[in-house]
C-alpha cells in the first residue's frame, strides 16, 4: 500500500486578492561570496551600493531532536533533523531632496528558518506548503501586509 503525507487543515483556498511574486534575485550573476563555510554561505550584492549593503546568508544545521509546541499524536521515530535559514540584511537609505546633506541608513533584517526531522516524508513541496501558509499569515483578507499592524505590537488579527 502507498503512504500518503497530508497535512489536516481545510482552509486551502488561494487568495484572489494578493500573490507573492518572488523577485530574480540572480543570486549567481549580481552576488559576490563573502563567506562559503560548511554551515554557513553568505552573500553581498553587487548591484547594491558599496555604502548601503544587502547581505545574504543561507545557513543549515544538524538538530539531535527535532521538538515543536505541536501536539504530535503518532510521533515518528526519526528523532534527528535539520534546521535551515536565509536571512537578508539590507539597508534602507532616506535622502532629502530639500536638504541635499541629509542621509540616514536603516538596517533592516528578515530570517526565515525551516526545522523538520530528516525524513524523506517531508520534501521540497511539503516545505513550500508550510512557508507559503506561513506567509499567508502576514496577509490580511484584504490582500495587504499586516506589517503595519505588527511593527507597533498588534499581533491579533483584526476584521477590516
Amino acid at each position: 500500500m502507498a503512504k500518503t503525507s497530508s497535512f489536516s487543515y481545510t482552509n486551502t483556498t488561494a487568495s484572489t486578492t494578493v500573490e507573492v511574486a518572488p523577485i530574480k534575485l540572480g543570486l549567481t550573476q549580481h552576488y559576490s561570496l563573502t563567506q562559503d563555510a560548511a554551515d554557513v554561505v553568505t552573500m553581498n550584492n553587487k548591484t547594491a551600493a558599496i555604502d548601503s549593503e544587502e547581505v545574504i546568508s543561507f545557513r543549515s544545521r544538524p538538530v539531535a531532536d527535532v521538538k515543536s509546541p505541536v501536539n504530535i499524536q503518532y510521533p515518528s521515530p526519526i528523532k534527528g533533523g535539520i534546521e535551515y535559514s536565509v536571512r537578508l540584511d539590507d539597508t534602507l537609505s532616506t535622502t532629502d531632496s530639500a536638504d541635499p546633506g541629509y542621509r540616514v541608513d536603516e538596517p533592516i533584517t528578515c530570517t526565515i528558518t525551516v526545522r523538520h526531522p530528516k525524513s524523506g516524508n517531508i520534501t521540497n513541496t511539503i516545505v513550500a506548503q508550510v512557508v507559503t501558509r506561513a506567509l499567508s499569515s502576514l496577509i490580511r483578507e484584504d490582500g495587504t501586509w499586516r506589517f503595519d499592524d505588527l511593527m507597533r505590537s498588534a499581533e491579533r488579527p483584526v476584521v477590516d
